[in-house]
């Protein structure tokens, strides 16, 4: 059972829109006790990591892209929602200020978990919420930063993992919720920061966003 908490109340006369096809935000968001639509963006991924001075300015600018262009694209098409709130995310692995984002095929995922194992980690998530206020655009913007230690993992053991499918999907090619939990030594911070949306950042963020719409 949701709890009845202020903030559902306050954002229930909202069209909030999730630019994200990932099941585990919305997931999140469901859990939330949000009511929601997805529309996924059409903003290609061509962000250079390298060309930002820190990690932290490239997911947030690569989450802004994302909220920023379903947003604009609500407003112009009648057939999607008149989104009132687009809440747009982008995840990473960071590790040895190498990047990680969604493996390519099967050898580029070996090769990211031999990289993460036995050693710590950092997930970096930026969250960007556009929403219209007295028919200005405005936006909040965080990003959450947990850190993650895999235990030595034997190369059977990865193997079998990447022969799973799981990896394909996922930033640094892990899933924490699923059978990478079997990896994880240690974690410093938000577990759902680490599964795609820091819940309690947005939960508050959110909170302070009802009292003002």
């Amino acid at each position: 059972m949701l709890l009845n908490l202020p903030i559902l109340k306050n954002l229930s006369n909202k069209t909030i829109v999730l630019a994200s096809a990932s099941p585990r935000r919305r997931e999140i968001l469901t859990d939330m006790g949000l009511n929601f639509s997805v529309v996924t963006t059409l903003e290609p991924d061509e962000n250079d990591p390298k060309a930002y001075k820190t990690r932290a300015e490239y997911v947030a600018d690569t989450a802004y892209m994302k909220a920023k262009e379903v947003f604009e694209r609500c407003q112009q098409d009648s057939q999607l929602p008149n989104a009132d709130i687009v809440i747009g995310a982008d995840t990473v692995v960071v590790i040895d200020e190498c990047v990680l984002e969604k493996p390519r095929d099967k050898d580029h995922a070996l090769a990211m978990i031999q990289q993460l194992n036995g050693q710590s980690h950092y997930v970096l998530t930026g969250v960007q919420i556009v929403y219209k206020i007295d028919d200005k655009i405005e936006r909040i913007e965080f990003v959450e930063k947990t850190e993650v230690r895999f235990s030595q993992i034997d190369d059977e053991t990865i193997q079998a993992y990447i022969d799973s499918g799981e990896p394909f999907d996922k930033a640094g090619g892990y899933g924490i919720q699923g059978q990478a939990s079997l990896f994880v030594e240690s974690i410093h911070g938000d577990y759902w920061n680490v599964v795609g949306l820091p819940k309690n950042h947005l939960f508050r963020e959110l909170s302070k966003l009802s009292l003002r719409l």
